[in-house]
């Protein structure tokens, strides 16, 4: 079967596949080339958001760049794009980066486009340029199937667009200053395009706040078949990330054999070697625990009889999972990170079950979390609840967020929300840089939440390069539950994965972490001003705070799950990264 000029062995039984219509307004005419750019066969340009250089992308006269440009800070890491557009056949792409004798590093790769599904279950389809894939010497690296890729030449048709993305990293103890450098593009035939790269390294640190968490479902299933170093290059990605805290990760055995004598014992061996694991790599916590069965445990090893999801328990059952509960808190409570209980996925009002199982949790003084999308179910289970982890389209306009962070404030609890990652409903996260950059980013600073939940890694379902087989595996939503893909040597041998394929929603997430880092540094910065003495540099943090605002509150609400309105000029990347430099000039300005 042939999606989008894709062979697949293997796609769900149904209608068929069609191509999602194109949007309007795609008809204008390539700009006429530079001699440069004719020389070497490639119009250089640059859009909004890297999502747009599908392989028609025709560019904007706008758009053309005669050179980029990189900010960080010393130890920051973040990402450039450069769209190129053939003029003529292009064969054997190549590209080079020069940075001189600067104390930045910067890696090159191509964005692989592929047919991806609309929607969880949907028969529809779109092009997608989603995975960060190798290119050099004249040829691109490109998946295969079952995680394996290979090499191809790296070749353009007339009238073809690629989109070239550098990650831009500067050393832990990189000086300030702008360097100029250069970014080459040529291919067989053609003379190089050459590109100046100005490398601007800031002044300053960015510094994390302590109270606030980026949580991620790890997908730790898949760990069992891995080597400990796998494993550990997987945590280093997620701290490299922004994450600080791990959801459902390997927690441990409850032994409840001689519970009717009052013995009951936890091996939480598995959480403490991940708290060590996390910890090695600068991921302090907190985590999120899952632990299932235990009610159906106690009924049966209490020879009771109930209908756990309808009944009201009896006594002697919530004891039992209290005390059973209590028994993994007092376990744990030197394992060197907190963790959150957490039960049911995504509970309604109406489930009796979850919402006994939190009291007993709670009942036995452990933290929970619980993600809902029905606010019905926190007016029944809110007392229970440490961590109500809102589903962000509950949260995405400015008066749900405060009547929901100022609700948690009176009753104690933490205000999280979760709708980062790959999600694609109602809108695939996938399709571009701003979602998960907006999400992790600016919408979590104005919500004024504590933590944010992105989800999830990795869970492809079948081969993770097809995303049209997924039903046996999951017939609910069997669109790939992926935010990075697995690089295998060998089909489906988890034995031999080489680390994520790195995609444009998984380097938006570091992207909007790094605009919450800019927004945090500048408002120490603007305490610290005002608090040294100097009347200059009280009358800047005034200022600066005043300016900061007024972008941040111009910047509409917005649920991160959803596309923003064709005609908005304001929900755009581009205005996540005026709002960074403007934080990093006010920062600056403070030192």
């Amino acid at each position: 079967m042939e999606i989008g000029g894709v062979v697949y062995d293997v796609v769900d039984e149904g209608e068929p596949f069609v191509e999602m219509t194109a949007a309007p307004g795609r008809d204008w005419a390539a700009p006429k080339p530079s001699r440069a750019e004719s020389g070497a066969g490639l119009i250089a340009f640059q859009t909004d958001d890297p999502g747009e250089y599908v392989p028609d992308r025709v560019p904007k006269k706008e758009e053309r760049v005669k050179g980029l440009e990189a900010v960080v800070t010393p130890g920051e890491t973040t990402a450039v794009w450069v769209g190129v557009h053939a003029v003529r056949d292009f064969q054997k792409l190549c590209a080079a980066v020069d940075t001189k004798d600067t104390p930045v590093s910067v890696e090159l790769r191509h964005l692989h486009c592929w047919p991806q599904r609309t929607g969880w279950k949907s028969r529809r389809w779109t092009i997608v340029p989603e995975l960060l894939l190798p290119f050099s010497g004249g040829n691109r690296t490109v998946p295969v199937k079952d995680g394996v890729l290979k090499e191809e030449p790296f070749d353009l048709k007339k009238g073809a667009t690629a989109g070239i993305w550098l990650t831009v990293s500067a050393r832990a103890d990189a000086a300030p200053g702008r360097h100029k450098g250069s970014l080459s593009l040529g291919g067989v035939g053609g003379k190089a395009l050459v590109l100046p790269l100005t490398l601007e390294i800031l002044p300053f640190r960015l510094t994390h706040p302590e109270d606030k968490h980026w949580l991620l479902y790890c997908d730790e299933g898949r760990w069992s078949s891995m080597s400990e170093e796998q494993v550990m290059g997987d945590l280093r990605d997620f701290a490299a990330h922004g994450f600080n805290g791990l959801v459902s990760v390997p927690f441990g055995d409850l032994d409840l054999s001689g519970m009717a004598d009052g013995r009951i014992t936890f091996d939480d061996t598995p959480y403490r070697t991940l708290v060590e694991r996390c910890q090695t790599v600068g991921m302090t916590g907190p985590h999120v625990c899952s632990f299932s069965g235990i009610p159906a445990r106690v009924r049966e090893g209490l020879g009771l009889e109930c209908d756990l999801s309808k009944d009201v328990w009896p006594e002697a059952l919530k004891k039992g999972v209290t005390d059973a509960a209590r028994v993994i808190v007092e376990t744990t409570k030197d394992a060197g990170a907190p963790w959150y209980f957490y039960g049911v996925d995504e509970p309604t009002g109406d489930n009796t079950f979850a919402i006994q199982e939190y009291q007993c949790w709670h009942a036995a003084g452990a933290l929970t979390y619980a993600t809902f999308f029905n606010i019905n179910f926190l007016e029944k289970a809110a007392e229970f609840l440490t961590a109500p982890c809102f589903v962000s389209g509950l949260v995405s306009e400015e008066a749900r967020a405060r009547e929901a962070r100022e609700a948690c404030e009176k009753s104690g609890a933490e205000f999280w929300w979760y709708g980062t990652g790959c999600y694609s409903n109602p809108y695939p996260q996938e399709s571009g840089l701003f979602f998960n950059r907006y999400g992790a980013g600016l919408f979590f600073w104005k919500t004024g939440a504590k933590s944010q939940v992105t989800w999830t890694f990795s869970r492809p379902h079948a081969d993770p390069f097809n995303d049209f087989d997924g039903a046996p595996e999951n017939d609910s939503e069997p669109k790939d539950q992926t935010t990075v893909y697995p690089h295998l040597l060998r089909p489906n041998d988890w034995s031999s994965y080489q680390g994520s394929i790195p995609t444009v929603a998984w380097e938006a997430l570091r992207e909007g972490y790094n605009d919450y880092l800019y927004l945090h540094t500048l408002a120490e910065a603007v305490r610290t001003a005002r608090a040294g003495g100097s009347p200059r540099l009280q009358k800047r943090a005034d200022r600066a705070e005043k300016e900061i605002a007024a972008l941040v509150e111009a910047l509409p609400f917005h649920n991160p799950m959803s596309r923003q309105p064709r005609e908005d000029e304001v929900l755009r990347t581009s205005t996540l990264q005026k709002i960074r430099r403007a934080a990093a000039e006010h920062i600056a300005a403070l030192q």
